[in-house]
């Protein structure tokens, strides 16, 4: 899909295509922490790992929950350097651009990632600022100098 009208897309298609890809990450992380407890086992054997969580042992620790947050980004990093939109995206027909109407840099892509984390944590008001933009801009559009548009419906097949 080409963007040519260049609308910002509303807070609602944001919101949504963060619902949908929020889904897809939680598959994705639910495997690795299948993976990652199918390795303990392999080390440790099932009744020592057994014996170890039931005193206190941490199956994950800290290498294992950074890995986690750069699996995320990669998620995003991906999609938004390649395309512009991840598949929730896309199933709302959104996209990131940069300010200068082309893909993202990854360099934009690591700094929106990073200022979603707390736009959204903070009870999303970082994506809500969008409703009082002049621009329609979130805290991760205005920091990373990139913006979401609505994209127009594909022609229909005769």
């Amino acid at each position: 899909m080409e963007a040519t009208n260049l609308i910002p897309a509303p807070v609602w298609r944001r919101a949504a295509a963060m619902l949908y890809d929020s889904l897809l990450i939680l598959a994705l992380l639910f495997m690795v922490g299948f993976l990652n407890l199918f390795i303990q086992i392999q080390i440790f054997g099932d009744e020592q790992l057994k014996t170890m969580t039931e005193e206190g042992y941490n199956l994950g620790g800290p290498f294992f929950y950074a890995a986690l947050l750069v699996i995320i980004y990669g998620f995003f990093g991906f999609f938004w350097t390649r395309s512009g939109q991840t598949l929730g995206m896309r199933a709302w027909r959104i996209q990131v651009i940069s300010s200068n109407n082309h893909l993202i840099s990854p360099r934009q892509s690591i700094i929106r990632f990073l200022i979603a984390i707390p736009s959204l944590s903070l009870a999303g008001v970082g994506l809500f600022w969008a409703l009082i933009d002049r621009k329609k801009r979130s805290w991760q559009d205005l920091a990373s100098s990139s913006r979401i548009i609505l994209l127009e419906k594909p022609a229909k097949k005769a």
